[in-house]
């Protein structure tokens, strides 16, 4: 439970970005910019952490095709 709301507190601290932004700092990622557009159209964000890129990068890359 302490954990659960440490992650909450961690989102709220943490900044969030733009489409734009996320996929201007793509090399960030270690991607280029085409996954992160379509890691954020999966999502169906258009502006998210840090955190949930990174999470949405991966599930991007590693979705079954």
């Amino acid at each position: 439970m302490a954990e659960a709301k440490k992650t909450v507190v961690e989102q709220l601290q943490e900044s969030v970005y733009s489409r734009d932004e996320l996929i201007a700092a793509a090399v960030s990622f270690g991607v280029k910019p085409e996954v992160v557009a379509g890691a954020l159209r999966l999502a169906g964000k258009d502006s998210m952490t840090r955190t949930e890129a990174e999470k949405a990068i991966k599930a991007f890359l590693e979705r079954k095709v």
